[in-house]
């Protein structure tokens, strides 16, 4: 039997994937700022934030299972997205980020947690990362990205890419929210299939309306993002089925707790 390919012909090339080449699982950084922030113990982690400024936001990451084979986590979603050197989430947790504009997100610390569910009943501590940037629209954030990051992150590109090209610069108004100012990702989480409409979310929030805002898309700061591929620091504590808000991250680690200790 023959496989299946799926293509798309930008401007300058022509990309196919074949269902080998289709990458379900964000591999962890293996160089760079990210990869020193990889999988500190609870003892070394407060000193690496900055003074323990701002407050903080947690939620359940759902799309992180556990591989018993290589006994590590695997975050099989687009997001938060920590491709490219940089952590971004923009096609997750719609509600959580319209809950506060673009100018308010700045400096706040979002931790991402495991679901009790997939390793020894605990919500084990996935991401960590402050946010220097928020834009209103995928449009704005992919103007403001570099070139390096936008390749490593284009849903156009990548299964679980989580930036969307626009089909042209300087979107303005309602524009920035339209799907169809934006390229059709030809294989994506979001998309299964040609008839698969939920990435249209990811550009315009259907909910939006509740908070009089779309979701703002965040970009943390790559010196101040954390990620933990093994299970080493937990939440002491249940986690509720939505987002919580720490008034600090004194507060925060103060229900953190290490394994084995």
């Amino acid at each position: 039997m023959k496989n299946r390919q799926s293509c798309f012909s930008p401007a300058t090339s022509t990309v196919c994937f074949t269902p080998q080449a289709i990458q379900k699982v964000q591999p962890f950084p293996k160089t760079g700022r990210l990869a020193k922030n990889l999988n500190l113990p609870l003892a070394v982690l407060p000193t690496r934030l900055d003074g323990l400024r701002g407050s903080a936001v947690s939620y359940v990451v759902r799309t992180v299972r556990w591989n018993s084979k290589r006994h590590c986590f695997d975050q099989r979603g687009s997001a938060p997205n920590f491709q490219g050197g940089m952590l971004t989430l923009c096609t997750c947790k719609h509600q959580m980020r319209a809950s506060q504009s673009a100018d308010d997100w700045k400096d706040i610390w979002i931790a991402g947690l495991t679901s009790r569910s997939i390793y020894d009943g605990r919500h084990w501590l996935f991401c960590l990362a402050r946010v220097k940037r928020a834009f209103e629209s995928q449009s704005d954030l992919w103007n403001g990205m570099t070139g390096k990051v936008r390749e490593a992150k284009a849903a156009r590109q990548h299964y679980l890419g989580d930036m969307f090209e626009p089909k042209r610069s300087g979107l303005a108004c309602d524009a920035r929210y339209s799907p169809s100012r934006y390229y059709t990702p030809s294989v994506h989480a979001h998309r299964r299939d040609h008839s698969d409409t939920g990435w249209h979310n990811d550009i315009n929030y259907c909910h939006a309306d509740r908070h009089d805002r779309q979701p703002p898309l965040l970009v943390a700061d790559p010196r101040l993002t954390f990620l933990w591929e093994e299970p080493i620091i937990f939440l002491n504590r249940n986690h509720c089925r939505d987002f919580f808000k720490w008034p600090s991250m004194e507060e925060l680690l103060a229900n953190l707790r290490e394994a084995g200790r």
